[in-house]
């Protein structure tokens, strides 16, 4: 392809509007607390209603506090419920739109499901879900407002315990055995984040007020006074605890033979660093949401607003054909039945597509663990020879790869432990447009190096320190974005490059990465040049 129709092709494409992609944020599902079902249930759905009438635009229909059918067609700002009532069970559901503050074309979907078996404890499921055009797309996770008022009235249990949208401050040694018994409990399903007050009546280095508030139905806060962590530790042991201001997540499935790199930590010293607190909390907005949508199954766990439409069709027109309906009344409903079958199969392929991306990242993953694996097996095997012949370690380095064919056979055997690629930046890796692949191979033995050794060791700060002549190592600022390593959430807030605004991909060099404080070890998300954004 030419580079005038290369260019005249990109002024037409950024033109060309991009399709709308639907993005679950998030799944909630629990039990009505109080003992009179029937008023418990239709406690919570006014309170679902009260939220709704405030975002519809207009005022709701006489029907929908009724708690039956109802559809409020509003652009942007649609709502609807369908109600199934008979002698076994009484489910209402309701779906509301609404137009984000913010971000123009972004609409947020809020899907309530509340009821069950008559006579039963009623369920309620919620699912957030945004449509958006945006090409990177990113948000921060927050419950739904339904979710904190349903907290307060009529109250959610799960698991026999009640839900809160506040931290849970144990008092007693009884309390931390408790909590020691919880996080083990195979039958535990909600992630647990425990933080360890600090010693001497210090405050947290994050707000835990606005993380339980964010997260109230997908994870529980827990503060640990000082005096109290030993209970943990003695109970787990310190890999497996927390203390002195730091904070844990307990996912589900923990026990005292875990692996503790698993249930992620943030030490009181990273929490202390400028921005610390804030990326843990978005770290664990993250985490909880993407963890009440892997580990919930749809159908079963939380029920999707399409089905029970369906359902409520299927039932009508039944009731209609045996009652004898007028011809014209049961045509008008098969029409309706076929139209929420269609809106049914369109949300199917859109949770398989959903389906289809978690599996190609789990593969990646997989892939990318299977390649660390091979080179630190190969450091290892390195290692042995030179102790099995009496010498020394080798610590000759392979030589810099001159093309870009070379260079990810170089960075595995080179640094293996060190630095590592996420696998996007492998396969940009392949065949960039960048020329001087010698210059990225020194970069990145800097990373390894002089980074490395200021990261564990300290000396001084990484701001703007020279790499070489013309190349800096600087934070993203600005161009602080969020990735995906292994089944977490990280802020790639760093990165290496040259000086001016270059923005030729043959010249402009430009390595993201962030610190993965856990295991140590720098994690390059993109490189080599400037990464492409919706800006951009």
């Amino acid at each position: 392809m030419n580079t005038a129709f290369s260019e005249a092709f990109t002024k037409i494409s950024t033109r060309i509007p991009h399709a709308v992609r639907d993005f679950e944020i998030l799944r909630v599902t629990a039990q009505l607390e109080g003992e009179d079902y029937a008023a418990s249930a239709e406690a919570s759905r006014k309170e679902a209603l009260k939220w709704a009438k405030k975002r519809a635009g207009r005022a709701l229909p006489k029907a929908a506090w009724e708690l039956q059918d109802f559809d409020l067609l509003v652009g942007g700002r649609s709502s609807t419920a369908v109600r199934i009532e008979n002698d076994a069970l009484d489910l209402w559901a309701l779906r509301a739109e609404d137009p984000d503050k913010d971000i123009a074309g972004r609409i947020w979907s809020t899907e309530i499901v509340i009821g069950g078996e008559v006579g039963s404890r009623p369920h309620v499921s919620l699912r957030l879900i945004v449509s958006t055009t945006e090409p990177d797309f990113a948000v921060e996770p927050h419950v739904p407002g339904p979710v904190l008022q349903m907290i307060e009235t009529p109250g959610l249990i799960r698991g026999a315990r009640r839900l809160t949208s506040k931290p849970v401050t144990i008092q007693t040694e009884n309390d931390a055995e408790d909590l020691c018994d919880h996080l083990e409990d195979p039958e535990r399903r909600l992630p647990i984040f425990v933080a360890a007050l600090p010693d001497g009546g210090g405050k947290l280095q994050f707000n835990a007020a606005v993380l339980a508030k964010a997260v109230a139905g997908l994870a529980r806060i827990v503060l640990v006074p000082a005096e109290l962590t030993w209970v943990l530790t003695e109970r787990f042991g310190k890999y497996r605890s927390v203390f002195n201001g730091g904070v844990r997540a307990y996912l589900r499935g923990f026990s005292a033979t875990d692996d503790p790199f698993r249930h992620r930590l943030f030490l009181e010293a990273d929490l202390r660093k400028v921005g610390g607190g804030a990326t843990c909390v978005r770290s664990l907005r993250a985490l909880a949401a993407e963890v009440s949508i892997s580990e919930t199954r749809l159908g079963k766990d939380v029920l999707d607003f399409a089905s029970v439409r369906t359902a409520s069709r299927k039932l009508r027109k039944t009731d209609l054909s045996n009652q004898a309906a007028p011809d014209d009344e049961v045509l008008k409903t098969a029409e309706e039945l076929v139209e929420s079958l269609e809106k049914q199969i369109e949300e199917k392929d859109k949770e398989i597509d959903g389906y289809i991306a978690e599996v190609e990242a789990v593969e990646d993953r997989a892939q990318a663990a299977e390649q660390e694996n091979r080179s630190l097996l190969f450091r290892v095997r390195q290692l042995q020879a030179a102790l099995a012949e009496g010498g020394e370690v080798p610590t000759e380095e392979p030589p810099l790869p001159q093309v870009w064919s070379e260079f990810t056979d170089w960075l595995d055997q080179t640094y293996p432990d060190k630095v590592l690629l996420t696998p996007a930046a492998r396969r940009m890796a392949r065949s960039p447009e960048f020329e001087d692949v010698t210059l990225v191979a020194r970069a990145i033995a800097w990373l390894a190096t002089v980074q490395h050794d200021r990261r564990i060791n300290g000396g001084g700060s990484l701001r703007d320190v020279p790499v070489e002549n013309g190349i800096l190592n600087s934070p993203c600022g600005g161009d602080t974005y969020s990735t995906d390593w292994k089944g977490r959430r990280y802020e790639v807030d760093w990165h290496v490059k040259n000086g001016g605004n270059v923005r030729d991909p043959k010249r402009c060099l430009r390595i993201y990465y962030f610190w993965e404080p856990e295991t140590q070890q720098t994690v390059i998300d993109h490189l080599p040049a400037h990464r492409r954004t919706s800006a951009t």
